[in-house]
């Protein structure tokens, strides 16, 4: 029965369609890829480089306010005063004011609120009047060396200088910048402390610093919105990663950018210290989102182009499917229809002067010489099944026939190698004795034998008798089967299934018995039957040996085929829940993999001379009984393994 065509025209020209805008929207994102994308980056480095000097002149800012707290505290009045104390300290009421503007002003608590890590206040002398250095956090003392006795030499690069030009009348230039100290990298300021306010004489020189540490990092990377890490250039313990960029960094004039992976960007550069030599490096983090944001508009064009496209695919399909497609479905449905209810007298009579109305019609009058040969197509199809069906219960019947056979030949054999010509030959020579007999069986030589050779003869007789009732009873066997075999075809008509009690091992022993497994047995084949003791299950007996008695002569002819002598055959029964599974294994010529999934189907075989119809009649058989068979196997030479699967109903107890 025809369901329809697995790929209709509609679906060819919509693929069509959709291929050509795929690879237009392929190419068109390829060159934007190529062309446009490449501009983001380099925006990108624009842009990280812009952020970089941003950071350089928040850091110059830092200084820039540092310079101008310095401004503030050196233009002091207090600290003009202080000056002029310490040089009369030894009065009483100088000495506390003293003390109380080093308190105010040089403390570890003081320097912490005001965001120092140091303070100074120098005269012209050099002498120390106040200060230290303190770690803001800790609280702890800072060492600083030079600044570590109660004077410091006048020539510090730190304290302002007097100027030697006598056209000067002007207070020394300040100092500020960055300078490397035992602390670490600091920002400094001093400046000069005037005798007055607008006097170009002056006392001496105020200091104040601030270390470059990670809070002073972290603030400025807060306030400039970019993450920067700084490393000192002497430092001969550098990270890797910094030690491979300082030869670049430091000989170029500009700042170095590169990518550190698809999400973050890097933008080297220095910092130079107060004598304008290259002091730390920096670098800045930098999120890649230009980049990222330069591959959502690819991604956004990609979609708008595919959007574009499939917009005028379904324009196309919808003029395509009303001048076009729509009449071919027509004709389409109705060759299915045709096709599913087998009515040959139905017309489409569609009504076009084009293609499709002459195509339609043509169709039509196929129909209409069609019907005239309908007849004999059914026919010869009722004549090809009943042939199918047949060839499968000769087929069946062949196997039952082949153990009919055997015993027919193991009878015959018996009954001509009978020892009843020699009894006859013993009764003539009885007979001829008459009234002598007495005597020839006592006093003759060969009289003497009679009664030995008569018991040796009545042992073989009864021998004989057992063998050959034995075989009449395989032999009745085989004609029951035979005759289950014919019924079984008057019964497929009506579907009937003729289930009873019986016991799964007793019909195994029958099948192979019908296979002629006990004379192979006895030449070496090894035939192992474990599991069983179901007990009495109810099933279609005459199908279930149908089903074994196929499955053992292909275990059988595939140890033959693969000459592996003796071979061995395993029957396995086991029960899982409502199911019945019985296993027939070889250790045969196998199964190829590429043919796992046709072992089932009707004429296919790989044995030479073999027609195809056991296995399918064996499938068929055991889905009659609401079962199935599987196959298995690792491939050629590595055996085979076939599985009935049956469903489970215990005989009821009588």
């Amino acid at each position: 029965m025809t369901s329809g065509p697995t790929h209709s025209l509609r679906t060819r020209i919509a693929l069509i369609l959709t291929l050509v805008v795929g690879a237009y929207a392929l190419l068109d994102h390829a060159v934007q890829r190529w062309a446009v994308l490449p501009r983001f980056a380099e925006l990108e480095e624009r842009e990280a480089r812009k952020d970089l000097e941003r950071v350089r002149s928040a850091l110059d800012d830092e200084i820039e306010r540092l310079d101008q707290r310095c401004r503030e505290w050196a233009s002091s009045s207090e600290t003009r005063r202080f000056i002029e104390n310490t040089a009369l300290a030894h009065e009483p009421l100088r000495a506390a004011e003293v003390q109380r503007f080093r308190e105010a002003n040089a403390s570890a608590r003081e320097l912490a609120n005001a965001g120092l890590d140091l303070v100074y206040v120098v005269g012209r002398d050099g002498r120390i009047l106040a200060g230290g250095a303190y770690d803001q956090t800790s609280g702890a003392p800072l060492s600083i060396k030079s600044f570590a006795l109660d004077r410091v030499a006048p020539t510090h690069p730190w304290l302002v200088h007097e100027r030697h030009s006598s056209t000067d009348a002007a207070l020394p230039e300040p100092v500020r910048g960055l300078s490397m100290t035992e602390i670490g990298p600091t920002f400094l300021a001093a400046r000069a402390i005037p005798v007055d306010e607008g006097a170009s004489e002056w006392l001496g020189t105020v200091v104040i610093g601030r270390r470059l540490d990670r809070a002073l990092v972290a603030a400025v990377g807060e306030r400039t919105s970019v993450s920067f890490d700084v490393w000192d250039l002497s430092d001969p313990d550098l990270p890797t990663e910094v030690a491979a960029v300082v030869e670049r960094v430091t000989s170029s004039s500009d700042a170095v950018v590169e990518a550190r992976d698809e999400r973050m960007l890097e933008a080297w550069s220095t910092l130079d210290d107060s004598r304008r030599i290259p002091t730390l490096i920096v670098r800045a983090n930098l999120p890649r989102d230009i980049s990222a944001f330069g591959a959502n508009a690819l991604q956004y064009s990609l979609i708008s182009t595919v959007a574009a496209g499939t917009l005028l695919v379904f324009v196309l399909l919808s003029v395509l499917r009303r001048i076009v497609l729509a009449p071919l479905a027509r004709l389409t449905e109705h060759a299915v229809a045709i096709g599913r209810t087998d009515d040959v007298h139905a017309k489409l009579k569609l009504d076009r002067s084009d293609e499709i109305g002459v195509l339609s019609g043509e169709f039509d009058r196929m129909m209409e010489k069609l019907e005239h040969s309908r007849a004999e197509v059914v026919r010869t199809a009722r004549v090809a099944g009943m042939s199918e069906i047949s060839t499968g219960v000769l087929h069946n019947v062949g196997n039952a026939l082949n153990s009919v056979n055997v015993a027919v030949n193991v009878i015959s054999e018996r009954v001509r190698t009978s020892k009843l010509q020699k009894l006859e030959r013993v009764v003539e020579m009885i007979e001829s004795q008459g009234e002598k007999l007495g005597e020839f069986i006592t006093a003759h030589p060969k009289g003497k034998h009679v009664a030995p050779f008569l018991s040796e003869v009545a042992k073989l007789l009864r021998h004989d008798q057992e063998e050959i009732a034995a075989e009449t009873g395989k032999l009745c066997a085989g004609v029951e089967h035979l005759r289950a075999l014919v019924a079984s075809q008057q019964e497929l008509a009506g579907k009937n299934e003729l289930r009873e009690a019986v016991r799964i091992e007793d019909q195994i022993d029958l099948a192979s018995t019908l296979c002629d497994l006990p004379r192979a047995v006895a030449g070496g084949l090894v035939l192992d039957v474990h599991g069983g003791g179901l007990g009495r299950v109810m099933l279609d007996r005459h199908k279930l040996v149908q089903i074994l008695v196929n499955l053992l002569k292909n275990a059988r002819e595939a140890i033959v085929e693969a000459k592996r002598e003796p071979g061995r055959i395993r029957v396995t029964v086991t029960h899982e829940g409502e199911r019945v599974r019985i296993a027939v294994e070889d250790d045969g010529c196998g199964i190829a993999t590429e043919n796992l999934g046709r072992i089932f189907n009707h004429g296919f075989t790989t044995k030479t001379g073999g027609h195809g119809f056991g296995l399918h009649a064996s499938a068929n058989a055991a889905v009659e009984m609401g079962g199935r068979i599987e196959a298995a196997s690792d491939g050629p030479e590595r055996g085979s393994r076939f599985v009935l699967d049956l469903p489970y109903e215990s005989a009821p107890h009588v």
